[in-house]
């Protein structure tokens, strides 16, 4: 999924840098990078106080997360199932997006229906299985941003199921409303 460019020999040097070693073999496909000591993203809010983070932290985050999907889309790759526990940190508290299991080339699923990722973070046209761009993601992260802001879990007290219908009826979210 990650193309490493041939022409610029600085970028090239800095992606081989973060990857240690890929897995190709059929049925198991991953990558291996680097030890993210402090785990998910969501582990890390579990530890907070609502509301406690500094706008200064959820900005540098939010900008880490930003990036790191900038980039999966500037690849063609639609993550389908960005959120918290997908968002890994490091002693630095840099985030690296994970978890590529659901994760398409935009060309091969723009068509496709159906419900990839998780519901608390799903975006509507995918739990109403309508077919869906990479604007998905943007959804997702729309709740990760939520979840920075408040530290809590998105459609809390809901079943996920719950979480999917208030998200595609527009239900209000805290003091958000996503439609």
């Amino acid at each position: 999924m990650v193309r490493i460019p041939e022409r610029d020999e600085a970028r090239r040097a800095e992606l081989e840098e973060q990857f240690i070693a890929p897995c190709k073999k059929p049925p198991v496909y991953c990558i291996i990078t680097e030890y993210m000591s402090q785990g998910t993203l969501r582990m890390y809010l579990n530890k907070k106080d609502p509301y406690s983070l500094s706008p200064e932290t959820i900005l540098k985050l939010a900008l880490d997360i930003s990036r790191g999907m900038e980039y999966l889309h500037a690849q063609g790759v639609i993550h389908r199932d960005l959120k918290s526990q997908n968002l890994l940190l490091n002693d630095e508290m840099r985030v690296k997006v994970a978890d590529f299991g659901t994760s398409c080339l935009e060309t091969k699923c723009q068509a496709t229906k159906g419900n990839k990722g998780t519901y608390r973070w799903m975006a509507p046209e995918m739990t109403k299985e309508k077919p869906y761009t990479r604007k998905v993601d943007v959804y997702s992260f729309g709740i990760v941003l939520w979840e920075l802001t408040t530290c809590l879990l998105p459609f809390q007290g809901m079943t996920p199921v719950q979480a999917a219908y208030a998200a595609s009826e527009k239900v209000r979210l805290g003091c958000f409303r996503f439609s």
